[in-house]
């Protein structure tokens, strides 16, 4: 009797033994359909076709109905949307002046001091003259309260004599 040949044996490693059951499925027939792959995709395009199908005719059937409720949830989007409108305005604003800062920054960086130096000493002029302008109306107008509520006031006397400043007084 021939000993046995062990599964883990090198001849068994490079498939050189055959096993009895490997030489009889050898010679059985082939099934015929064994690549279940086309049908596994035919049957998930048809379910997803179906889905999709169900959701455009909900969405249709959506459409065709008005609700009261549908009203007032837009005139509260309206108001959402004038809301936004005038923050984003006010964000503009802030953003072009951020934007004018920065590029003012940025030329007076690039400049020389002889041209910083005359840019300042033109802003001090300005703000001069319209600060003399502002202040010389502040005089004007106080001048004139002064001048509607000034009391005359009683002139002192002089005199050479003591006795003259004393009020006559009868006896």
């Amino acid at each position: 009797m021939a000993k046995k040949v062990s599964k883990h044996s090198r001849a068994a490693r490079r498939n050189e033994i055959q096993e009895p059951e490997a030489k009889a499925l050898e010679t059985l027939p082939r099934a015929e359909k064994t690549d279940l792959t086309s049908v596994i995709i035919r049957a998930t395009a048809k379910k997803n076709e179906d889905l999709l199908t169900s959701k455009m005719n909900k969405k249709e059937r959506s459409k065709n109905k008005v609700t009261k409720k549908s009203t007032p949830v837009t005139n509260i989007n309206k108001e959402r949307v004038e809301r936004a409108i005038n923050l984003s305005e006010r964000l503009e604003g802030k953003i072009s002046k951020s934007k004018q800062r920065a590029k003012m920054v940025q030329t007076t960086r690039k400049a020389n001091w002889d041209v910083i130096n005359s840019e300042v000493k033109i802003h001090t002029e300005t703000l001069e003259a319209a600060t003399d302008d502002k202040d010389s109306e502040k005089l004007q107008e106080d001048s004139m309260v002064d001048d509607f509520y000034e009391v005359e006031k009683p002139k002192i006397q002089t005199a050479k004599n003591a006795f003259a400043l004393l009020d006559e007084v009868e006896l």
